[in-house]
């Protein structure tokens, strides 16, 4: 029986929501804060099942600790830079107005941004510059206004012991060439959510979920055919990075991320 929500999907498939809504947020990365970066982002994650979101702004003021007029003005703000449209939906019972019904809209460039693999391509040019000891930067941007500013650790300790568990386990595929772009991966996908001040501490758990990602990719090869390690990656560790921060959301599905990306 289908769902409800899907009749408002415009995609096909949350591969290409996911690459939407991350281009709309290049696109317009200027004209954005924070804030309207939060409440796109919380869409994203309530449209993963059904490709639309159903939601109370009272979900999206609890959840983001964000007032009634604060959400309301983001909303405004992302209709009408076309990221998103909200349909007024009517409860069939009470015959009221109930909680609208928000969804990503396509971009015109999304043809060939329709899968991770393709977005981790198209954003090899955006990752920000990563500097370990005694390894080349993955990544150089001629200019250095186009690169997120990133929040890390004043300790790099901890990085750099990543980096090495990331080598350590692509030793295991025969070619450690890619842990520098797996390791500029988790720096750029992390460093996007320590903007957002209620994320602001969980550098730790950010490392913890970019080595699972990393030991779920190894572990992949072994069991199929992965065309991009990098891109594969970088689509595991955006799945766990909604999971963990979302946690209410993913209690609905049976299946964990290790079982979807292994199976």
């Amino acid at each position: 029986m289908t769902h409800y929500l899907s009749a408002y999907a415009r995609f096909s498939n949350k591969e290409e929501m996911d690459a939407a809504a991350r281009r709309h947020m290049d696109i317009h990365w200027n004209a954005m804060n924070k804030t309207d970066r939060a409440v796109l982002e919380m869409i994203r994650c309530y449209s993963v099942k059904y490709l639309a979101a159903h939601l109370k702004h009272q979900t999206m003021e609890m959840k983001l600790d964000l007032s009634n007029s604060t959400i309301r003005r983001t909303l405004r703000k992302l209709e009408k830079l076309q990221i998103i449209e909200r349909h007024h939906f009517v409860r069939p019972v009470m015959n009221g107005l109930g909680a609208n019904i928000y969804v990503i809209l396509p971009i015109d460039d999304q043809g060939e941004m329709n899968s991770p693999l393709a977005m981790n391509e198209a954003y090899k040019d955006t990752v920000p510059e990563v500097i370990v000891e005694k390894e080349p930067s993955f990544s150089k941007s001629q200019n250095s206004k186009d690169l997120p500013k990133t929040s890390h650790p004043a300790d790099e300790k901890l990085s750099t012991s990543l980096f090495t568990k990331m080598k350590d386990l692509l030793a295991l595929t025969g070619d450690t060439s890619k842990a520098r772009e797996l390791f500029a991966i988790y720096r750029y996908q992390s460093g996007r959510m320590l903007r957002f001040e209620i994320h602001q501490g969980k550098e730790e758990l950010f490392e913890e979920l970019a080595y699972r990602s990393a030991k779920i990719s190894v572990m992949a090869t072994k069991t199929k055919k992965i065309r991009n390690v990098a891109g594969y990656f970088s689509g595991v560790l955006r799945q766990l990075i909604a999971e963990a921060l979302f946690h209410d959301i993913h209690e609905e599905y049976t299946v964990s991320v290790e079982e979807l990306y292994l199976s």
